[in-house]
């Protein structure tokens, strides 16, 4: 397969500011339930962007950025995004435990791995993932087990929610076989998965009309 793989960085960054700069310019509609995860999406695109210039420029590892800014900050971000969205009692303490095994696990991790800050843990990555998965179904069971499911296309979470799903459950794969595949069938893969889970989201922040079922 001939997979450019620069463009397909550039293409991917390009569609990352197409969507920071509708999710500013819908920031009053979407609502400030939403501020977490637009938060965490900012300073995930913006660490991609820099981090790719970054690279180009002086030829140093990014893996300090990637390790305290992705793995570190923005799955927080999006935990406590969950956490602020769920209001069942028990489905909030949950995960509230959820976010608790992060904070464990990035202590564990300082703690197994000198060199972590320095050197990009799959294994982490792994454990993020799974954590927001978790936090993931939580929302979608507490969201159709509710009147917001009556509607459900106007309800940005759960766009939000789908796009993360597809982006992460995805990425497993071609991740842990990141070894065995070409490079360019591996770029290819997670460029076609930011953009289906961006698309989505854009069509979230487009038709979103959650002032409506409130």
């Amino acid at each position: 397969m001939n997979w450019n793989i620069e463009i397909g960085k550039q293409l991917t960054m390009v569609i990352s500011i197409v969507v920071m700069v509708l999710m500013i310019i819908k920031y009053r509609k979407t609502g400030k339930e939403n501020l977490f995860f637009i938060i965490g999406y900012l300073l995930s695109s913006l660490i991609d962007i820099f981090c790719y210039f970054y690279f180009m420029l002086t030829g140093l590892p990014t893996d300090i950025f990637y390790v305290i800014g992705f793995l570190m900050i923005v799955f927080f971000l999006y935990l406590l995004y969950y956490y602020q969205l769920l209001y069942v009692p028990v489905l909030k303490k949950i995960q509230l435990i959820i976010l608790a095994l992060f904070i464990i696990n990035i202590a564990v991790m300082l703690y197994q791995e000198d060199d972590l800050l320095h050197h990009f843990s799959f294994t982490m990555l792994y454990i993020d993932i799974l954590l927001l998965l978790f936090s993931i179904i939580l929302f979608l069971y507490q969201t159709f087990n509710s009147d917001k499911i009556l509607g459900i296309n106007n309800y940005l979470p759960f766009w939000i929610s789908v796009a993360l799903l597809i982006f992460f459950i995805g990425s497993i794969p071609i991740l842990f076989f990141r070894a065995t595949v070409s490079e360019s069938i591996y770029f290819f893969i997670l460029f076609m998965l930011n953009l289906i889970s961006n698309g989505i989201i854009i069509f979230g922040l487009v038709w979103n009309r959650q002032d409506k079922i409130r």
